[in-house]
């Protein structure tokens, strides 16, 4: 039966049992580049290997050449993955061992499929998604400041820290959000929207979403316009200064929403917006708590525009 699979890059189904072992507790280091977190992770014991790590893709992936390359046998054929502007077609593979620092997972199973398109920083090749199929299973705290990643089995404490609940839709985190105060929905945290840096904070909707906004508030008109890139190839996207959006108790004034448009895995009337690093850089830290559905937001970075991020 072929199955699909949700890649929401810019643009968690599991089907073996992963024995998984943490070898060390300790940060693992990351590139981070255009609001996208890139690891190195091990194959087969092979070499390092640039990897995304992708809370928008419910399950992870390699390039089909590097999959050659490493002669991972196929699992499975005949499925696909969505993305912002279409699909495309996957083979499932299997690898003996996958390693970030000292997180070993053996017998993982990654989507074989073309990576050449995704930014990454310099010049290196794209090798590999690091999706929600491995993520879900830790208590994720992400360090823009030391640009460090602790993947932790253990629920943390909390002290004064903003928390912010989610749910998991699709293996994906979805929160609720209410936009302007008019309009009541919900967005994912995807982790593998790249924009370049900047102190504003785009939030991305799906076009049904931007139409119940409008019918709403009349007045709203896009201001300017972004290229996307993502599965299925590129798109123009409307860029709309609104008042403010908030999360779940996180109030974010004065965004700009991002409109997808109707195609790929946004097509539908039920699809939902998302944000990305871009929102939560504004921290020093940040915890993506799988392990209890919910993000919990350490600090304000003093360096960018405070005002953008208000605490109640």
């Amino acid at each position: 039966m072929k199955r699909k699979y949700s890649s929401l890059v810019a643009l968690a189904v599991a089907f073996i049992v992963v024995p998984i072992q943490l070898m060390a507790q300790k940060p693992v280091s990351f590139v981070y580049h255009h609001s996208l977190i890139f690891l190195k992770v091990k194959v087969n014991e092979k070499k390092d290997l640039l990897f995304l790590m992708d809370t928008g893709a419910n399950i992870s992936s390699i390039d089909k050449s590097i999959c050659s390359l490493l002669q991972l046998p196929a699992i499975r054929e005949g499925d696909s993955v969505a993305g912002t502007a279409g699909k495309e077609a996957i083979t499932l593979c299997k690898t003996k061992n996958l390693q970030m620092g000292g997180l070993l997972l053996k017998g993982t199973p990654l989507a074989s499929r073309d990576l050449s398109r995704f930014t990454t920083p310099g010049k290196e090749k794209l090798a590999g998604i690091i999706g929600t199929d491995i993520l879900k299973k830790y208590a994720i705290t992400i360090d823009y400041a030391q640009k460090t990643i602790l993947f932790s089995k253990v629920k943390p404490k909390l002290r004064k820290e903003k928390v912010v609940h989610f749910e998991m839709a699709g293996g994906i985190p979805l929160f609720e959000t209410r936009i302007n105060d008019t309009l009541t929905t919900f967005v994912n945290y995807n982790s593998g929207v790249g924009l370049a840096p900047s102190h504003e904070v785009y939030v991305n909707v799906s076009h049904k979403q931007w139409s119940d906004l409008q019918r709403t508030d009349k007045f709203l008109k896009p201001y300017s316009s972004m290229t996307g890139d993502g599965v299925g190839g590129r798109v123009q996207l409307p860029v709309v200064k609104i008042f403010k959006v908030h999360f779940n108790g996180l109030e974010v004034e004065k965004p700009s929403l991002v409109v997808q448009p109707r195609e790929g895995s946004l097509i539908s009337d039920n699809a939902v917006g998302f944000f990305g690093n871009n929102l939560l850089e504004k921290y020093r830290k940040v915890t993506i708590d799988f392990l209890s559905n919910r993000m919990i937001l350490h600090s304000i970075n003093n360096a960018v525009a405070v005002h953008t991020i208000k605490r109640r």
